[in-house]
């Protein structure tokens, strides 16, 4: 239910509740190895079983915010585009991406869970799922520093992606205002201001329109890298 392309936000709570239970139907049959030997001792204790649910709910938890991390970058990306070329309002607030929310950002927030049904970038996360259970075995507390550590070094690496995707951006944005500036000083009579916000805008716009397909594409790409680096999936194969 959080994994990006089946857990959007904006899908109705009962599809993806629906999609979550399928889902689950469907992993059982691979899992039940692993499920089997503590079946016996959750049956007959129910605070084991509840602390099993509990752990099992923080490992799916962990992994599907592993994915949301890698889904955001473009989102990040499309945000730090909007600021450099004058799209940045307050007035549109966005509870993911916080008050400065822009249509460049929810254009990619609409944009992501169709690349990744598209693509099938969606069985990733599901795979990492699979793989979870010989990684961090039912019934067995999961390394807590180690998922701390996988968070940060994903996030690091989320951003440092948004900024890559963003960087033609990064940089006319940055030497915009100091060519206005010194034009500013060569000419203080004129409204530089209002003479250059429209050509800021229709320049980012333009420059946008012309990089976008490049930019899903680089996207779609390293975000598979960084999928299938999550934890779990080199452990598919592995035998309990």
């Amino acid at each position: 239910m959080v994994s990006p392309g089946l857990g959007e936000t904006t899908s109705p709570m009962m599809i993806r509740a629906g999609i979550a239970l399928c889902m689950s139907v469907t992993i059982l049959p691979v899992v039940q190895p692993y499920v089997l030997p503590i079946t016996k001792a959750a049956l007959n204790s129910p605070a084991q079983t509840l602390g099993i649910i509990a752990i099992e709910l923080l490992c799916g938890i962990f992994l599907g915010w592993l994915a949301r991390l890698v889904a955001l970058s473009f989102a990040i990306a499309m945000q730090m585009i909007a600021v450099f070329t004058g799209l940045a309002s307050v007035l549109q607030p966005d509870t993911e991406l916080g008050a400065s929310s822009t249509a460049l950002s929810h254009m990619a927030t609409m944009l992501i869970p169709v690349i990744f049904l598209s693509t099938g970038l969606y069985i990733l996360p599901l795979t990492a799922v699979t793989g979870s259970y010989n990684l961090f075995p039912p019934g067995h507390m999961p390394m807590i520093g180690d998922m701390a550590k996988s968070i940060t070094q994903t996030s690091s690496h989320v951003f440092m992606l948004a900024l890559q995707l963003s960087a033609p951006f990064v940089l006319i944005g940055t030497l915009w205002p100091a060519m206005l500036g010194v034009l500013n000083r060569l000419l203080p009579s004129i409204q530089v201001y209002s003479i250059a916000m429209p050509a800021q805008i229709l320049g980012g716009v333009l420059l946008l329109a012309i990089l976008i397909q490049v930019l899903t594409g680089i996207w779609q790409e390293r975000a598979q890298d960084m999928l299938l680096n999550m934890p779990g999936i080199n452990r598919l194969h592995a035998h309990p």
